[in-house]
């Protein structure tokens, strides 16, 4: 079964993180997948996903350098 552009149309966890090379995961598309099966038509995009990691490592950048 080939494996959904869209990770939040996935049917399982495995099919929505797999990488192409059939043995590596994205975090990015997992978490997608996850936002979606706990809100239902709500879920964030692997962009979105993205997004957020991108803010919060700022954020943490931030809190480093100026501590």
């Amino acid at each position: 079964m080939p494996k959904p552009s869209d990770p939040r149309r996935a049917r399982s966890m495995g099919q929505a993180a797999l990488n192409a090379d059939g043995k590596t995961y994205n975090g990015y598309r997992l978490l997608s997948w996850l936002s979606e099966v706990l809100h239902p038509g709500k879920g964030l995009s692997e962009a979105e996903v993205r997004e957020i990691d991108a803010e919060v490592r700022a954020k943490r950048q931030e809190a480093r350098d100026g501590a």
